[in-house]
């Protein structure tokens, strides 16, 4: 049955029949009084709390659903309730920021659509819509037409009746979702998400204050910027007279030759970089095909050879600097709060969060130099506070590798970790101090920071050449001796490999037991069955030597696919576990100092600006500033604990 609760019962009376009545907010209350939990959803003008308005909130079960006229009753009186009860959600963390408007803070969330993502975390075609999870565990069909006409109709018949299915099949999906959840040992990773949706839904409601002036300011020496390097690539290539990008048309009023390639077009400058011998095909790590690019990864290596590649790759900057932080970003403040207040999605398939997209900023990829940074402010009388976690990432993996080589290097505190690295790899900088390698031996320390970090992901040695620009040699000597300084390492690596070629998933940690599926492993498994049938490498050399048709239609391809599969597998189980226990350990942090903040009635106070990945950024008032800045600091820190248990 469907309740309709409003002030103005006049406006409902003709909708009244045997599916739809009247109620009141005492009789929600009453209804819920000795319930465990509520489903809860909200109909709203818009996407933003604070321009649009909440047209209705419904509360419910299977049995009964209420749906409030929230233009007519005050939100407000359904605080206790909301603030007591396990809420059952789908994508709660659109409805929680229109509730933080309301000073509602629910502290016990189930969020269905977070379920479904960790139950399938790695599976990229698996959808979580309420319609589709309806479909799937209720096997009941949901239109979602009503949808698009809410902001026109309002509370029409069909956008109650609407409404109120939304809270209908929750608890049903929940039990169901919860069997599989346990079957997979995922509820501790559901529970860390649940709790922290409602950080995530503070920090976009709090957003992040802008200065429009310095702002500006910025822009205007980004186009400078800009125009001079275009100026630069002319130049270039009408100092080379490189005739065919050279515009021949006389203009009365302008003696300046000019070009006419277009540099915002990687089509032709492509063109002009296959005529000067630069190299720019590469292969497509989706599609397995060699494609053209100008990414400055692929030009990088050759920018010794032509003079024309620094001169590019400053103008790219310079473009993305333009096009990505420009004009677009002020249009982003909200007109309310004068803040900006972006979106994040909570649960990639490495287990960390994102940012942006749509025309929403990516907060987490701001430049960092005091030209972008430094346009981010507080409000008058208030503070910045930023922590961040030192080596993060480098720290966990020391912990869960438990190489000793690298656990002495923590314990007996010896300094600069890439340098205690190149130590290792280059037998000639034994004995040095971490001090003289880092001063006089810069490159060799630069290409172990560059080893370690790619090694740690699954690089291999052709990888440290590439990226090093090395001849595969000497890549292969870097790699080699790497491991060899480090056999704990190597010994990490082939249980984490073993673990995801067996289990079809990489298992991030045993703190929360989170998994990210691997959602090609049947086309792995199925060329592993044929690699592994009698004599099929016998087979497989023979008719290689042979260069037989059958080698090339069936041998060939069959072991390219097998190893293609099988290295994509191995490089996420290394590089997962570091990358999401990393994020959790930071999301662990930000729960904690939430929960501290909503305890001490300082929400709204102090603010959750940003969350990066091993960075915390908070806004509060000056008097407490210092206090906040501790309180942060020791949450941070009691987060690593779990997961760091050597090496703090």
């Amino acid at each position: 049955m469907i309740y309709i609760v409003t002030n103005e019962p006049e406006k409902f009376t003709t909708m009244l029949d045997n599916t739809l009545a009247l109620a009141t907010v005492n009789d929600v209350l009453t209804y819920f009084k000795d319930k465990d939990e509520l489903e809860f959803d909200t109909e709203t003008m818009g996407f933003d709390p604070f321009t649009c308005q909440l047209l209705s909130a419904q509360f419910g079960d299977y049995t009964r659903q209420y749906v409030v006229d929230t233009l007519t009753v005050d939100i407000t009186l359904f605080r206790t309730l909301l603030e007591t009860k396990t809420i059952l959600m789908q994508f709660a963390k659109f409805d929680l920021r229109f509730l933080y408007y309301y000073k509602i803070f629910p502290k016990n969330v189930y969020d269905t659509f977070l379920a479904e993502a960790v139950l399938y975390m790695g599976i990229k075609q698996h959808r979580k819509s309420l319609d589709v999870l309806v479909d799937r565990y209720c096997n009941i069909q949901m239109s979602k037409e009503v949808r698009n006409v809410i902001h026109i109709e309002g509370l029409s018949k069909r956008v109650i009746e609407y409404a109120a299915k939304d809270v209908k099949y929750l608890s049903i999906i929940k039990e169901k979702q919860l069997v599989l959840l346990k079957e997979k040992n995922l509820l501790r990773a559901l529970d860390l998400d649940n709790k922290f949706v409602c950080v995530l839904a503070y920090v976009e409601f709090s957003g992040f204050k802008l200065s429009e002036d310095k702002w500006r300011i910025k822009i205007d020496k980004d186009n400078n910027t800009l125009a001079d390097a275009i100026t630069s690539l002319d130049k270039w290539i009408i100092d080379n007279e490189m005739t065919n990008y050279i515009s021949h048309q006389l203009d009365m009023f302008n003696d300046k030759i000019k070009t006419v390639i277009n540099w915002s077009s990687s089509k032709q400058v492509i063109k002009l970089f296959k005529e000067l011998n630069i190299k720019t095909d590469i292969i497509d790590k989706h599609t397995g095909l060699i494609k053209n690019s100008v990414d400055a990864k692929v030009l990088a290596p050759q920018a010794d050879k032509f003079e024309i590649i620094p001169i590019y790759t400053n103008y790219q900057k310079a473009a993305k600097l333009v096009s990505t932080y420009g004009e677009g970003v002020l249009k982003q403040i909200n007109p309310q709060t004068g803040r900006i207040h972006t979106s994040f999605r909570q649960l990639m398939d490495t287990g960390r969060m994102s940012c942006g997209g749509d025309n929403a900023i990516n907060l987490q990829n701001i430049p960092a130099d005091e030209a972008h940074r430094g346009c981010f402010i507080p409000e008058k009388d208030n503070k910045i506070i930023v922590a961040d976690y030192s080596g993060q990432e480098s720290v966990v993996f020391a912990n869960f590798s438990q190489d000793p080589e690298i656990i002495a290097f923590y314990q007996q505190g010896m300094g600069d970790m890439h340098s205690f690295i190149a130590s290792k790899i280059y037998p000639e900088l034994d004995g040095l101090s971490m001090s003289e390698i880092k001063s006089k031996h810069k490159q060799k320390r630069q290409n172990a920071k560059a080893a370690g970090f790619a090694i740690q992901y699954g690089g291999v040695g052709a990888t440290i050449a590439d990226n090093l620009n090395l001849t595969s040699e000497e890549g292969e000597a870097i790699y080699n001796g790497y491991f060899k300084a480090f056999p704990g390492i190597k010994n990490y690596f082939v249980k984490c490999k073993k673990q995801a070629l067996r289990d079809g998933f990489v298992s991030l940690n045993q703190v929360s037991a989170r998994k990210s599926f691997i959602d090609f492993y049947d086309r792995y498994k199925e060329f592993e069955k044929i690699t592994k049938e009698d004599n099929f490498w016998d087979d497989y050399r023979a008719h290689k030597q042979q260069d037989t048709e059958l080698f090339k239609k069936h041998y060939k391809p069959t072991v390219r696919e097998y190893f293609k599969f099988k290295g994509m597998i191995e490089r996420k189980s290394l590089n997962y576990p570091i990358q999401g226990s990393s994020a959790e350990i930071t999301k662990f942090g930000a729960l904690k100092f939430f929960n501290y903040i909503t305890d001490s009635g300082l929400m709204g106070v102090v603010k959750i600006c940003n969350i990066v990945h091993d960075e915390i950024v908070i806004e509060c008032p000056e008097v407490i500033a210092n206090k906040m800045a501790k309180i942060l600091q020791e949450c941070m820190e009691d987060a690593g604990k779990p997961f760091c248990k050597i090496i703090p």
